[in-house]
Parts: structure tokens; C-alpha cells; sequence
């Protein structure tokens, strides 16, 4: 008897880009194994390389850890950006990447609600 593993669809409405992931696989692992348009380097919450906005299903996705919070905190993250290194995947979610070079990473307000 074999049971599949549940699914969740990840879209990314501006470029179209989808991907259908495995429940509790991190973003930063749907990236790698479907070529998604998130960049990341450290994987740890450290250099927020993989800053995403969360264009819908924020809760579709993992708490926020206490080590994101801090550097979402640090970059004055606005309410609904999250690192995609940090997030599993509980549902589908609708995701905007944020390249380093942004316009929006400068000016973000801080994080009051997480």
C-alpha cells in the first residue's frame, strides 16, 4: 500500500514560474529542484539573500523562527516578507522574490507584527 506524499503548489504570478512541492519542504528546496526565481546563499537567516514577499497563503507557511525574526527585524523587513530559507511549506503560496538590488529592501518599514 503506498501513500503519496501531500502537495503544495508554489506560484510565482510575476514571471508565471510554479511548482508543486512536497508539505514541510522549505522554499530554498522547491527553488533547487524546480528552478524557481529565488536566489540564496546561507540558509541559515543570516544574509537574507532569499527575502520573498508573500503575495498570498501567509499561512500556508511555517512560524517565522526567532533567528528570521531578528534579521527581518535588522533589514526592516515590511510585514509580509519572509526568508525563504526559513519557510516550510504547508500549503500553496502565491510569492514575489526580492533580488538584493530592489528598490523595495531600502525602505522597508520594521517588523511590529510578527
Amino acid at each position: 500500500m503506498s501513500t503519496e506524499t501531500p502537495k503544495a503548489k508554489i506560484l510565482f504570478p510575476k514571471t508565471g514560474q510554479t511548482g508543486e512541492v512536497d508539505i514541510d519542504d522549505t522554499l530554498v528546496d522547491a527553488t533547487f529542484r524546480f528552478d524557481l526565481p529565488i536566489q540564496y546563499r546561507c540558509e541559515r537567516a543570516v544574509c537574507a539573500t532569499c527575502l520573498t514577499e508573500v503575495i498570498e497563503g501567509w499561512e500556508n507557511l511555517s512560524t517565522p523562527t526567532e533567528r528570521e525574526r531578528q534579521t527581518l527585524t535588522t533589514i526592516k523587513a515590511q510585514p509580509k516578507w519572509r526568508l525563504a530559507c526559513q519557510c516550510q511549506v504547508l500549503g500553496d503560496v502565491k510569492l514575489d522574490y526580492i533580488p538584493i538590488t530592489d528598490e523595495r529592501r531600502r525602505a522597508g518599514p520594521s517588523r511590529e507584527n510578527l
